[in-house]
């Protein structure tokens, strides 16, 4: 079966190789691909700014159908429509695990980068890692539950929203749009999002189609006097940061209310950045760290595109066959597409 390969450092360190369809081991099943999506920490891999276990196949956003069950499957059958969770190896037994955070289990391995991923015909996997698939909700749709289940983690889980509060989120990318979609979708009473004039062409547009209370460029727009504007001279109650820009990092102590909340979500380009430290103290705000989710962040992105409260599918602006994932990598390299799919060959996913 064919897969893409990240085999060494470098643009040139990736291939389209045949790799041996693996039997599903007891307690696994196999999944026939059906959609997967590329990430943006993926095209960190894609610029060797990311950790990994050459050579791998790449892919941890994906979804399919069950192709075959391993020995011992029983609450599992050929044909359920399935996402799986990105953590294939746990121990099972360390505090993480056992409290539902297997996301932190030193022995974890995710696909993609540490054991093999779904950038291919056929992933095997545990059952303990799978979640069914609304009937309602398609598979183009499904393989954006990973990054979802992120945004429902930081704004359900982590720092939850309240009703009625003003929340900003910096950054209008796919986890930026998916943030201020769930943060209207649980009781947010004004969304603000931001992006800038790279963002101008698809991803603003976009985010105007889905009906934020407000879309700003910030190259065209003085956002901080519009957010003193929108608030009162306030600050907003809460603060989504999902762009990794130092300088939207720092300026967010000048937007956020007295004793507000900070979420960060957005991975930085660089190892370091400076920070405005003494100004967040003298706010009073607080600043949560979030990270990954939990099997509960995964079910209820689902349920959330299967009640129509977020239109996840919106984002999706190309879909190529797997063959062509370096076209997906330029397009989003030049901030020319938003949410790109890989479709392996077999699937039931139409490419347009």
């Amino acid at each position: 079966m064919k897969a893409v390969v990240k085999f060494k450092d470098g643009k040139d360190g990736w291939e389209i190789r045949d790799v041996q369809r693996q039997d599903p081991k007891p307690g696994e099943v196999e999944i026939k691909i059906q959609a997967a999506g590329i990430c943006g920490s993926e095209l960190h891999l894609y610029h060797d700014n990311h950790s990994y276990t050459p050579p791998v196949v790449v892919g941890h956003e994906f979804c399919g159908i069950i192709s075959r069950v391993g020995e011992g499957v029983k609450s599992w059958k050929v044909g359920d429509r399935v996402v799986a969770e990105n953590h294939k190896t746990v121990c099972g037994a360390c505090e993480y695990c056992r409290t539902g955070f297997p996301v932190f289990c030193t022995e974890r391995r995710t696909p993609g980068y540490a054991v093999d991923g779904g950038w291919t015909n056929y992933f095997s996997t545990p059952t303990r890692t799978l979640i069914k698939i609304p009937d309602n909700v398609s598979y183009e749709e499904a393989a954006l539950t990973e990054p979802c289940s992120v945004a429902v983690e930081a704004l359900c889980e982590r720092v939850p929203v309240k009703a009625g509060e003003i929340v900003l989120v910096h950054g209008c990318g796919p986890i930026g749009l998916l943030n201020a979609m769930v943060a209207k979708a649980v009781g947010a009473g004004m969304v603000i999002i931001t992006g800038t004039n790279v963002d101008k062409d698809i991803r603003l547009p976009i985010a105007n189609k889905l009906g934020f209370d407000r879309v700003i460029n910030i190259n065209e727009t003085d956002l901080k006097k519009e957010i003193m504007e929108i608030t009162d001279g306030r600050g907003v109650d809460m603060i989504v940061e999902a762009s990794g820009s130092e300088a939207a990092i720092n300026s967010s102590i000048g937007l956020i209310r007295k004793r507000g909340r900070i979420v960060a979500i957005g991975e930085v380009a660089k190892p370091e950045i400076t920070f405005r430290w003494n100004d967040a103290i003298f706010r009073g705000c607080s600043i949560t760290f979030s990270f990954g989710a939990t099997y509960k962040a995964w079910k209820y992105s689902l349920d959330l595109m299967s009640a129509g409260k977020i239109d996840v599918k919106s984002l999706i602006t190309h879909k190529f066959p797997l063959e062509k994932w370096e076209q997906g990598f330029k397009l989003m390299d030049s901030k020319e597409s938003l949410k790109v799919l890989l479709v392996p060959e077999g699937s039931t996913v139409k490419i347009d």
